[in-house]
């Protein structure tokens, strides 16, 4: 969780009234901020990653201001135009495609310096994802000469970073820099680089790394450039639009510069209000409050949100730096800070009887602790798996739209395959090895149309002389253990199991479940050297007999 560590008086230089060092504790949780320490003289704040707008004092007084002084909501911002244009060269789209900026001016002092600073990182180590997504460049614009230009080059390009004396090249900034060690795993290419550098060649940054030494912030700054390159837009703009209403909280003028694509161009910062609808009835639903619309509306102007009546629910514009507020839910939380939590009594939970396991849940502990007596170890895997995997188990499997990797790439449909994964990464721990996992397991139902989800539990066994006997006297005992009479252990053929050393699990004439010796072929795509037998029960299929 991000710490921000804010002096009394610098808080009150931004409150519309002086408030005491006790009474800003006071109120600081009201908000919804939580107090890590705190002396005479400053406070430790710790705040919620998906709060950044907290990231600076000015940020947390304005959350104060409109709780507790009766502001008028801002929500719009009308930003005047610049003479800054950003010009994108085509060849930074396949390593890092967007930049977005803006133009202020701002009397910076030691104690502004550091703040921006510290927010900078915090977005940039929050919603940047360690500059993953995005990275922030900030500059003195009385050193740039307009206009700007986005390119690149190549590793031998020269220029002087950020606190340095002179010129290295882009090889020797990722070579022998803090920065280009700690971020150069970020690039995509080791080919051609990201420069940000103006109409003289003067380099501002190579992003995400380092930028350069001739923009740096002093003291005497007060005309301010910044620019936000990234490999997500939304994630970019976010970052900007929080940049920018912190930049106004702190008294600076914020101006829209030009981005010229080659495709396109367009203004930044959009600062444009989030619209947004909210019911009534949700509003008590959730609360557990009886509250009209009137009251609904005045206590979101106590979070800076404008809202107003339309028909039978409420209009609602959130403020572009609110970040966080995605959903109905998201403005009814809001709306319970404006009404304060403290004030909320909570009610006596009745219940009509005690509460107590269910019988089903009752029974898969039955087969926990009967795994666990004959010395398994329980693991857990994922619910997602590998096509690859999971076929011989069921050619129908339930396959993941766009998935992030193909190693996760489908639903399970069964938990053998993970266990031999498992076993093949324990192979230096002592034998014999026995695993098991009770889960959740996917498929398809007779129609293709909706999913059906099993608990199934899975027994691995793995050293140099496992047999079927001795997986199927595991299985015996899992079935004796829950008290099962009417089952039978059939010959099956099953391409992941040895043909003959293997057989279904059959109760009342119904398949629950399959045991045997696993494949070689199975075992040989593995580390593994050992032989191995698994065993495999639909769990619901035989408890909702």
């Amino acid at each position: 969780m991000p710490v921000l560590t804010i002096r009394y008086d610098r808080l009150n230089s931004f409150l519309k009234k002086s408030l005491s060092s006790n009474q800003i504790l006071e109120l600081l949780p009201y908000v919804g901020l939580d107090i890590e320490d705190s002396n005479d003289e400053e406070v430790k704040i710790e705040y919620s990653p998906n709060r950044p707008d907290f990231g600076s004092p000015a940020g947390i007084a304005k959350a104060l201001n409109y709780l507790n002084f009766e502001v008028e909501p801002k929500v719009e911002y009308d930003l005047p135009a610049s003479d800054i244009y950003v010009n994108v060269d085509k060849s930074v789209e396949a390593i890092r495609p967007y930049i977005l900026g803006l133009y202020a001016k701002l009397d910076f002092s030691e104690s502004i310096i550091k703040e921006v600073i510290s927010f900078q990182e915090d977005l940039h180590n929050g919603i940047g994802r360690k500059r993953r997504k995005f990275a922030i460049g900030l500059h003195d614009a009385s050193k740039i000469t307009a206009p700007i230009y986005y390119t690149t080059e190549d590793p031998s390009f020269k220029f002087i970073p950020l606190n340095g004396a002179t010129p290295l090249s882009i090889e020797e900034i990722l070579k022998d820099t803090e920065q280009g060690i700690h971020y150069a795993n970020i690039l995509s290419s080791r080919h051609i680089f990201p420069i940000l550098k103006d109409s003289v060649n003067h380099v501002l940054s190579f992003p995400p790394i380092i930028n350069g030494n001739i923009t740096v912030l002093t003291e005497r700054t007060k005309n301010l450039f910044v620019d936000v390159t990234a490999t997500e837009l939304s994630s970019a703009e976010d970052a900007l639009a929080l940049l920018a209403t912190t930049f106004i909280d702190y008294g600076a003028s914020v101006y829209k510069i030009k981005v010229v694509r080659p495709d396109k161009s367009f203004d930044s910062p959009i600062l444009t209000p989030k619209k947004m609808q909210l019911r009534i009835d949700n509003v008590k639903r959730i609360l557990g409050i009886p509250i009209g619309f009137n009251e609904t509306i005045n206590l979101l102007k106590k979070v800076n949100i404008r809202a107003s009546k339309k028909g039978n629910h409420i209009e609602v514009f959130v403020p572009r730096y609110r970040t966080d507020i995605l959903h109905e839910v998201d403005l009814i939380e809001e709306v319970g800070y404006g009404y304060g939590y403290n004030k909320i009594t909570p009610l006596e939970l009745r219940l009509p009887q005690q509460g107590k396991p269910l019988k089903t849940k009752e029974k898969i502990n039955d087969v926990r602790l009967c795994l666990i007596g004959l010395g398994f170890i329980e693991i857990m895997n994922f619910y997602l798996s590998n096509k690859e995997l999971q076929h011989p188990f069921s050619p129908s499997l339930i396959e993941i739209e766009s998935p992030k990797t193909q190693e996760y790439n489908v639903l399970r449909y069964s938990i053998i395959p993970q266990l031999l994964q498992v076993l093949s990464s324990n192979i230096h721990e002592q034998y014999p090895q026995k695993i098991f996992e009770i889960g959740r397991t996917f498929e398809l139902d007779k129609n293709g149309q909706n999913i059906v989800e099993n608990i199934k539990v899975s027994a691995m066994i793995s050293h140099s002389e496992t047999t079927f006997t001795e997986i199927k006297s595991t299985t015996v005992s899992i079935l004796d253990y829950l008290g099962l009479k009417n089952y039978k252990v059939n010959a099956l053929s099953h391409e992941y199991f040895i043909n003959g050393r293997c057989a279904s699990i059959d109760n009342n004439s119904t398949y629950i479940g399959v045991l045997g010796e696993v494949s070689p072929l199975y075992i040989s795509q593995s580390p593994l050297r050992n032989s191995v037998t698994a065993l495999e029960i639909n769990l619901t299929k035989l408890l909702s007999k």
